[in-house]
């Protein structure tokens, strides 16, 4: 018990150490994670195959709505805009006395 004890001890300041000297990172770092890196691949290449490539091995990723627009509008030929969201609009009255 001792020994687990003293090797935990060494292993926290090992740890210590590392992160106070930038070798291990810390837990507030910036790792990509391998679904993001696809993703910023995808954009750096900018090809409908990136984009295939990207939703092929996340489907039903974070970016999977955003890669589905971008195949389509390269594939296209044609970068489209985002779509803003609608803005709530009234409903117009119903002409009175023309219902059928």
């Amino acid at each position: 018990m001792d020994r687990l004890r003293s090797f935990l001890a060494s292993l926290r300041a090992l740890l210590a150490l590392g992160v106070a000297h930038g070798v291990v990172p810390s837990a507030g770092s910036q790792v990509l994670d391998p679904e993001r890196r696809a993703w910023q691949r995808a954009l750096e290449e900018g090809t409908p195959e990136a984009f295939q490539a990207y939703l092929d091995a996340y489907p039903l990723g974070r970016y999977a709505t955003e890669a589905f627009r971008e195949l389509i509008a390269r594939t296209l030929g044609a970068r489209t805009a985002p779509v803003p969201p609608a803005e709530p609009t009234e409903a117009a009255p119903p002409p009175s006395g023309l219902l059928y």
